[in-house]
């Protein structure tokens, strides 16, 4: 069977914008940071500390970061927050997922973390690195509903004392298709099959 390579670009080109990532730096590598060094810094781009000097960005030191070289742990000097606020279709399906580490060598009690979709708590996270030489990184996935405007949150939950959970490779991506794109994804097809009937008919 012959395929039709109109077909095939509008169907690959339909799939990159359903897979795009929605989230601006969601492996936090827009943010430069020198490699085997760390920082404290009150924002990151994409994304907005809850107070000031409270996202800690990593660049392969203390743990090597899931995707790139970046990290972010929220407990600071303190236990701290931070969020990215996203335009999304009202009643659209999502899907969110990022990857989460207790810090190598820490107790549990000191490496929670919990994320919120719109203040709800999606995960309440801590995980043992006491006899870890790395972190210890595991993906995590959950659908969300948007309301046109929506905001993802990340905080530091353990023992406030300067050590704590990490996060990173954090993406939001449409599930079910935008009602324009589909659109234009339908009229794609029907165009198509007008084509292929004058075709076949010449």
């Amino acid at each position: 069977m012959k395929k039709n390579p109109l077909l095939f670009l509008l169907l690959a080109s339909f799939s990159s914008l359903a897979n795009a990532n929605l989230l601006a730096n969601g492996s936090f590598e827009s943010d430069v940071q020198s490699h085997g060094t760390w920082n404290i810094y009150t924002n990151l781009i994409g994304w907005t500390g809850q107070r000031a000097d409270g996202i800690e960005l990593r660049n392969d030191i203390a743990g090597i970061a899931s995707d790139g070289s970046n990290f972010v742990q929220l407990d600071t000097t303190f236990n701290n927050s931070m969020f990215q606020t996203v335009n999304t279709i009202n009643g659209a399906i999502y899907d969110l997922s990022f990857d989460y580490s207790g810090r190598a060598g820490v107790n549990k009690l000191s490496n929670g973390i919990k994320a919120f979709w719109n203040g709800v708590e999606l995960a309440n996270l801590s995980a043992n690195g006491l006899g870890k030489a790395d972190n210890n990184w595991f993906s995590l996935d959950f659908q969300v509903v948007g309301t046109g405007q929506d905001t993802l949150s990340f905080a530091a939950t353990g023992i406030s004392d300067g050590f704590g959970g990490n996060v990173d490779n954090v993406n939001l991506v449409t599930v079910v298709p935008e009602p324009v794109n589909f659109a234009l994804l339908l009229a794609g097809l029907g165009l198509l099959g007008f084509v292929a009937r004058r075709l076949k008919h010449t």
